[in-house]
């Protein structure tokens, strides 16, 4: 029964992988490096599935069966690659495929090599070699072995992009709640379990687990996580792009350092011009269109940030919405009357961020915030009558 469910699952994902890189072939808009990764990412976990239900199910026949069988097995690696470099190209509007780029696929077609290699000694008879002990005669121990390592690897590459993007876009963006990849980070936990599910019925088969309901049970989890995370991935990361281009990996800056006077002016430009123009009242601006409010270059600009004020530009902003919004609902706005009226107002379009950013700013929510000014406000209407007012003294 499991292994029926295993075959119905595979085969429904397999239709989905290649549907879905259809989708995506279709679409005219958007960048193409991105879709392109994608689509490779999809179609060659589809070929990976055609050959698990070829070889099932005997529909190749082959003199040398073993020989397809362990060349096809490379296509494991490029996998976790292919993922990797799709979620650089989500992040990077400026990634580009060079050489450097191409030693992704290397492992590839060392295993592949590899291979062919242990293949040909294994069919040629004669002495053992040193190879056949180490390679050959543990072909699947190796493999399993360096395809986890692999996937680690990756794992950890791929978690460390996503933390750098969301760091650059706070250095660019007051706004990032619709483009901080929080999605992503979850579809790459979810992937993660599927290659658990991988490596651990790898290593039942290298032990000499026998087929039976535990792996079965191990390949139908696995599959079904794979089959959510592709169409989450293919559908968020079309909307991904859509919405937002990615930013700059290398950001271009002068090599001209401001001085300390140069800086204190500019720190006094930028303070002066937030208090009286208030431009953190528009829910879009970025540190691009500050600087030509200004008039004082991006990169000098961001030196300013982040030396003078010690904040990056998202906090920077956002410290005076806080503030801004600190005052209406202290009562300074009568007509603001709810909180979602004053988020907007202020230059936030989140609730879940003004939310998030109002209470590390000042310890509350804006609700606690509002309805302890309240209570002082009626504690202060409420003063005795014998207490000499303010005016009188």
């Amino acid at each position: 029964m499991v292994n029926m469910l295993t075959d119905i699952v595979l085969t429904v994902t397999g239709f989905q992988l290649v549907s879905l890189a259809v989708v995506l072939a279709a679409q005219k808009n958007g960048r193409l490096t991105p879709r392109l990764l994608l689509m490779a990412f999809l179609l060659t976990k589809a070929l990976l599935i055609a050959r698990w239900f070829v070889f099932r199910f005997g529909m190749v026949q082959h003199t040398e069966p073993d020989y397809l069988f362990r060349l096809s097995k490379a296509g494991f690696f490029l996998l976790a690659p292919l993922l990797f470099l799709y979620v650089r190209s989500l992040c990077y509007k400026d990634f580009r495929f060079t050489t450097k780029t191409s030693l992704h696929f290397v492992p590839f077609f060392v295993v592949l090599l590899c291979t062919l290699a242990a293949l040909r000694s294994s069919n040629a008879g004669g002495a053992v070699t040193w190879y056949d002990r180490l390679f050959v005669s543990r072909f699947y121990d190796a493999f399993w072995g360096l395809n986890l390592v692999q996937i680690l690897g990756y794992i950890a590459a791929m978690l460390h992009t996503v933390r750098r993007y969301r760091q650059r876009i706070r250095s660019v963006y007051s706004t990032v709640h619709q483009i901080d990849l929080t999605w992503l980070l979850s579809l790459l936990a979810l992937i993660s379990l599927h290659w658990l599910f991988v490596a651990s019925r790898a290593v039942l088969t290298v032990v000499g687990i026998p087929e039976g309901n535990l792996t079965g049970i191990i390949d139908l989890y696995s599959i079904t996580i794979f089959l959510v995370f592709t169409t989450i991935l293919v559908f968020r990361g079309t909307a991904q792009l859509k919405l937002f281009a990615g930013v700059e990996e290398k950001p271009k800056y002068s090599a001209y350092r401001l001085s300390e006077a140069q800086m204190a002016q500019h720190a006094e430009r930028l303070r002066r011009y937030m208090e009286s123009e208030k431009p953190y009242l528009c829910s879009s601006l970025t540190i691009d269109r500050l600087s030509q409010m200004l008039s004082i270059p991006r990169w000098h600009l961001s030196q300013v940030i982040n030396e003078v004020f010690h904040q990056n530009f998202f906090t920077f902003v956002n410290s005076y919405r806080v503030e801004e919004a600190k005052r209406y609902l202290a009562g300074g706005n009568p007509r603001l009357k709810t909180v979602s009226e004053v988020l907007y107002e202020v230059g936030f379009n989140s609730k879940s961020v003004f939310n998030e950013v109002f209470r590390k700013h000042t310890g509350l929510t804006p609700t606690q915030y509002r309805r302890l000014h309240s209570l002082h406000a009626s504690a202060r209407q409420g003063q005795p009558s014998h207490l000499p007012s303010a005016k009188a003294t």
